[in-house]
């Protein structure tokens, strides 16, 4: 899901509208501005446009003092779709996907379709996502055994598993029970229907060695093969005859036409004088005109009589092939009313067993229901058995672990400690001082070990989170709050070159960081804003004002 902008208008404290622009505004960028400026009221209007409700605050808290509705516009691409959301408090949820109205029922289901069919994102993940505070992860190494279910639980969405009770009920045992008899009298039914059916195989036989089907059909293919050659030659020959044919006749056209050419001339002039002048025409010119045109005529003849020997040339031969092609034909015919009497003598034979085989086979196909029925009921109780007996949660963090654990260490090498930590299938912290094999306790650290190995597990986890979630916008609250410069440079670092590519990540501090690392500055700033009331009263409030300063 990537979020390309937003509009917001009279939200909390961001009276009037506001816009943002993500595509344009991507990298690490400082958030900055006294504590209460409204700091966070980007990130909680986003989660608002998505969701319809921030935890934690009702509705009517979010409307901008005084105002009558808070609204929040956000176009943003979600499973290759362009989706626009218009969210108004008092107003229908209007959402539109790529262009086009979506229609639902009710305000309710709208919001079930843009969750469960247009956001590639879970919800969980979004929320936990979108903004990040360190007391939120703080001291992971330190946490109690509930604390730690709650965190894999809420961070990582374990709460959709829950202990089961595996112990299976004693109808299992009637099942089995009842599996047992029923298969006893599905075993008599088969043995019945094996019987008939080796009575049938055995008439089949009889009547299969009485005639050589394989000889039959294998002599059809055959002929069938030999028609396909005599076919060809037939086409070929044609194809000869017609090619000759045709060009004779195209010499016979051009001899008709000059000889028609000629006798015109000879018709005109043979009265000695011009039709047009009057004047005398030398008898020489006359004759030529004969002449050509008698030699244009004998031509014809020639060509014609070629023609005549071509088709009687290849006559004789295209009647042989037909005649062949005729006699296969009635030898294919003979062996067809052959296997159409076999066929039939074993449809006669089929048809004397089948009744009685169908009768029997209904009864297996009844006990078959009930037999499927009993072992679908306790492949169930089995299923269940199995998926709890070895939990889910165990098989994930079997595969998470190992690299929340390679990035936790990275991050510890990074930062230059001497320590080690490995988290073990229950999420539970080991930590070792280098150089020394025995387990140390979280709480027997300075303040700055623990520091450091707190914001080292908060980034190994995130980096596995995020690596796994397609969301483009993160805000980063205080996560570098009471470290020294060098620690706090370092972890900027750290966070440009490791975490978040392609994503807009707010970092939001009051200690001061150097701009060089990041993309965009925004400063937060309470500025004093008129609001007429009723009776045309005028008050001042503080209202938050978003200045990009690069």
């Amino acid at each position: 899901m990537i979020i390309h902008n937003i509009t917001i208008r009279n939200f909390k404290s961001l009276y009037g509208e506001h816009y943002f622009d993500f595509d344009k505004c991507s990298g690490l960028i400082k958030l900055s501005g006294r504590i209460g400026s409204g700091k966070t009221s980007l990130g909680s209007a986003i989660l608002y446009g998505l969701y319809g409700a921030i935890k934690g605050e009702n509705n009517t808290q979010l409307i901008a003092w005084n105002t009558k509705a808070c609204e929040v516009e956000l176009n943003l691409t979600s499973n290759n779709k362009e989706i626009h959301i218009k969210r108004n408090i008092h107003e229908p949820l209007i959402i539109e996907v790529d262009g086009k109205l979506l229609s639902a029922s009710s305000k309710r289901n709208t919001q079930s379709i843009l969750e469960e069919e247009l956001l590639d994102v879970p919800k969980l993940a979004v929320i936990k996502m979108c903004i990040i505070s360190f007391n939120q992860f703080n001291s992971l190494a330190a946490m109690t055994p509930g604390e730690t279910k709650q965190f894999l639980d809420e961070i990582f969405g374990f709460k959709l598993f829950s202990d089961y009770n595996d112990e299976i009920s004693l109808e299992k045992k009637t099942h089995l029970n009842e599996n047992v008899k029923l298969r006893a009298i599905l075993q008599e039914n088969e043995q019945q229907i094996s019987h008939l059916q080796i009575k049938k195989t055995n008439q089949q036989k009889e009547l299969t060695n009485s005639i050589d089907i394989t000889t039959l059909t294998n002599n059809r293919c055959e002929y069938i093969n030999q028609g396909i050659e005599l076919k060809d030659k037939l086409i070929s020959l044609q194809n000869e005859m017609n090619s000759k044919v045709s060009e004779l006749q195209t010499k016979m056209t051009e001899m008709a036409t000059l000889g028609k050419q000629q006798k015109n001339n000879y018709n005109t002039f043979k009265s000695g004088k011009c039709p047009t002048c009057g004047q005398l025409i030398d008898e020489l010119h006359i004759n030529d005109y004969k002449e050509k045109m008698m030699y244009y005529a004998d031509e014809y003849k020639k060509y014609e009589e070629q023609k005549k020997e071509v088709i009687e040339e290849y006559t004789p031969k295209i009647n042989d092939v037909n005649k062949e092609i005729s006699n296969l034909k009635t030898k294919i015919g003979d062996i067809d009313k052959q296997i159409t009497i076999y066929k039939n003598n074993l449809k006669l034979i089929n048809e004397n067993y089948d009744d009685l085989i169908k009768e029997v086979e209904n009864k297996v196909i009844k006990v078959k229901e009930q037999i499927d029925n009993c072992d679908r009921e306790i492949g169930e109780w089995n299923e269940m058995t199995e998926l709890f007996g070895k939990t889910l949660r165990y098989n994930l963090l079997e595969t998470l672990i190992p690299h929340i654990n390679k990035s936790i260490q990275y991050f510890i090498n990074k930062l230059d400690q001497s320590y080690k930590i490995k988290y073990d299938q229950e999420f539970k912290p080991h930590i070792f001082v280098e150089g020394f094999e025995k387990e140390i306790n979280y709480n027997n650290l300075s303040t700055g070990q623990r520091k450091t190995l707190d914001l080292a597990v908060i980034f190994g986890v995130l980096q596995n989170i995020i690596a796994n979630v397609d969301f483009n916008i993160l805000f980063l609250d205080e996560l570098f709050s009471n470290m020294d410069i060098e620690a706090r440079n370092t972890m900027l670092t750290l966070l440009k070159e490791n975490l978040f590519d392609n994503k807009s990540i707010f970092v939001i501090n009051h200690a001061e960081m150097q701009d060089d690392f990041f993309n965009h500055k925004i400063k937060v700033s309470l500025e004093n804003k008129k609001i007429l009331k009723k009776k045309d009263e005028e008050v001042i409030v503080k209202s938050s004002k978003y200045t990009q300063i690069f």
